[in-house]
């Protein structure tokens, strides 16, 4: 028996990535009688057929974590795409994506797209954004190529890329592989909006060794089910300050002796992303008024 990893399926039956090699395998008919579905990603055990390139799917392994928009399975990276310009960032989308990430236990990586388009100083105070809390930041112009080698290099493990529409994340995949071809979207002049180009997901392999699944990730995302405390731990830059807070329950918002809201008030942390988690706890907090 062998393990690999499910790079795609088709008709009922998954590619399979065992020892440099490709294996076609159906899976056994107790995975539909369990109800269970294989996923692109799954670590997976199988018999391979003697001879030839097929074999049969025994045992899905347990997963880290799972995407629905795309259906994938053991996400290592998030790369979260932002345009410079055209589309202008929605920087609540892109801290949305950022905070499911961490809650998944996926690591978090910002692609800064459309660096052809910058104005002077807009690269850099889309980086200004982010700096404190961290994450790795590459920026790229996936229509020429630029920062795409580093960026590729970067990409150990399972990476997806997700954003909002139009940033450029199908240009970015054409570059970091380039035979898979994917359609990308023109944006809208009159709405500046991108339009979906995707429409399957398959992981590819890239040439310093991780794997791309072929279709961006989801672009829209909500917190209905946070609650205010886990959402001010999902901010990596707030680590070094909350514990200093004067109240142990400060989620840093309106309370006495806040060192978050001092280390803002001194223009350590950014001022932009701390007021847009401010208004994420009241969404959180209205969206629960609302529940009851």
């Amino acid at each position: 028996m062998k393990e690999g990893v499910i790079l795609k399926g088709i008709g009922g039956f998954y590619d399979v990535l065992a020892d440099g090699a490709v294996f076609r395998c159906r899976p056994r008919g107790r995975f539909r009688k369990l109800g269970i579905i294989p996923m692109v990603g799954d670590r997976v055990r199988f018999t391979p057929e003697s001879q030839v390139s097929e074999g049969t799917l025994e045992e899905i392994l347990p997963r880290k974590n799972t995407l629905n928009r795309p259906s994938v399975a053991n996400i290592d990276n998030l790369a979260v795409v932002a345009a410079v310009a055209q589309p202008e960032p929605d920087f609540f989308l892109v801290d949305k994506l950022m905070i499911s990430a961490m809650r998944m236990g996926i690591s978090v990586m910002l692609v800064i797209n459309k660096l052809d388009l910058a104005e002077h100083g807009e690269t850099e105070q889309l980086i200004s954004q982010y700096k404190a809390a961290g994450y790795p930041i590459y920026c790229v112009s996936g229509k020429y190529g630029h920062g795409i080698g580093e960026l590729s290099k970067a990409m150990k493990g399972i990476t997806t890329l997700a954003g909002q529409s139009g940033a450029g994340k199908s240009s970015i995949i054409n570059r970091l592989h380039p035979s898979v071809g994917l359609e990308t979207g023109s944006v809208s002049k009159k709405i500046s909006r991108g339009r979906h180009t995707t429409r399957h997901v398959e992981l590819l392999k890239l040439p310093d060794g991780g794997m791309i699944v072929d279709t961006p990730g989801f672009s829209q995302v909500e917190l209905m089910d946070f609650d205010p405390v886990e959402l001010q731990e999902s901010y990596p830059e707030f680590e070094q300050y909350r514990h200093e807070c004067y109240f142990n329950g400060c989620i840093h918002t309106s309370e006495p002796g806040c060192n978050v809201r001092h280390a803002v008030e001194e223009g350590v942390l950014h001022k932009s992303r701390y007021e847009r988690y401010v208004h994420l706890i009241e969404e959180i907090k209205e969206n629960r008024r609302n529940a009851w």
